[in-house]
């Protein structure tokens, strides 16, 4: 977080608001300079959305990778490729998802991952259809590799 920046866009927000002003392009500009914790966020958010996301009963780890692309199917996630799948891990490569749906193909570059929000959905789908927890990271980027998807990995907590 740079708190400097951020305490200059709420020191000009206080005036913007005493003035009768708006503020709602400061408001991006405090977002941004949250950083890292915004990527929190995101994760967090994705996640919640994600336990939401139940089957009628519990997959056991084998099948948890099918499973996964049917849900991203039907709830309209993306396009999916499984990669990599042992009993610890799932990796798999995410294509047209809502973070880069359209920003892709736009030459639109980033130095670090983009895609909290759906990395913490993906932990989330897994942890609400196989009751393991789990936390899953973003691997690459297509905003950062120039390439139309991003590749994930989700990986099993054990005892």
């Amino acid at each position: 977080m740079d708190r400097s920046l951020l305490s200059k866009i709420l020191t000009q927000m206080k005036i913007y608001l005493k003035d009768g002003k708006s503020i709602g392009d400061l408001k991006y500009g405090a977002l941004f300079a949250l950083g890292q914790q915004l990527e929190a966020i995101f994760y967090y958010l994705g996640h919640e959305l994600g336990t939401l996301i139940k089957t009628k009963e519990t997959i056991s780890p084998e099948k948890i990778h099918e499973e996964i692309k049917e849900i991203i199917k039907e709830f309209n996630i993306g396009d999916v490729e499984i990669t990599n799948k042992t009993d610890e891990i799932v990796q798999l490569k995410l294509k047209n998802h809502s973070s880069l749906q359209t920003l892709i193909g736009k030459e639109i570059k980033t130095k670090a991952n983009f895609c909290s929000f759906e990395a913490g959905l993906l932990a989330g789908i897994v942890e609400g259809i196989s009751d393991v927890h789990c936390f899953a990271q973003e691997l690459s980027c297509g905003l950062q590799t120039g390439e139309n998807f991003c590749e994930f990995m989700i990986v099993f907590q054990k005892d």
